[in-house]
């Protein structure tokens, strides 16, 4: 079978996205499963949206299991302008862990993860945690700046859970950089 002209396959995405916003669960659940076999990194903000406006629970599973598993070109920085995005702040710890379990890199951007973790909720800081914790390589420099940052924000920390994150993330910060010991 001839593979479908770029067109008629960006017309069966927009449908896709479009189907999204169903009141129909099945219509959106053949949306999702049209968009985990054909979907590039566009889908990511159409399903984001779906995800906060649909309240099946079945829905709200398969978007997320498909974004865990995203390796689409560009998924990073459609992730990225979707944490900037106030209109997915509901959404907004599935969009961060969506970065640890899609396993992309987000190397050279320590500081929107810590920035995150430090003004976000508890939640967005535990999942900020997570992607500073799993990726592999971050630079000296930037690890230095966050520790500094961090180090400045526990003080003041008025939530015990998150000031608790918080000191999680120092030591894994302080790890890096060879002073301390690892948060287990």
């Amino acid at each position: 079978m001839a593979a479908r002209p770029p067109a008629e396959k960006g017309k069966r995405m927009d449908l896709a996205f479009a189907s999204l916003l169903s009141k129909d669960d099945e219509e959106v659940l053949a949306a999702i499963t049209r968009i985990g076999n054909e979907g590039d990194a566009r889908a990511i903000r159409p399903l984001l949206t779906a995800l906060t406006r649909n309240t099946s629970a079945t829905v709200q599973q398969r978007i997320t299991q498909l974004l865990f598993q995203v390796k689409a070109s560009g998924a990073d920085e459609a992730l990225f302008t979707a944490l900037e995005d106030p209109d997915l702040a509901a959404v907004r710890t599935t969009i961060l862990s969506t970065f640890w379990n899609a396993g992309i890199d987000v190397r050279g951007r320590l500081e929107v993860f810590v920035a995150i973790a430090l003004q976000g909720t508890a939640a967005e800081c535990f999942e900020c945690l997570t992607v500073i914790e799993n990726q592999e390589v971050w630079s000296e420099r930037e690890v230095r700046t966050a520790l500094r940052q961090v180090e400045q924000a526990i003080p003041a920390e008025k939530d015990p859970y998150k000031a608790e994150m918080l000191a999680d993330l120092l030591q894994v910060l302080q790890y890096r950089l060879g002073v301390g010991e690892a948060a287990e």
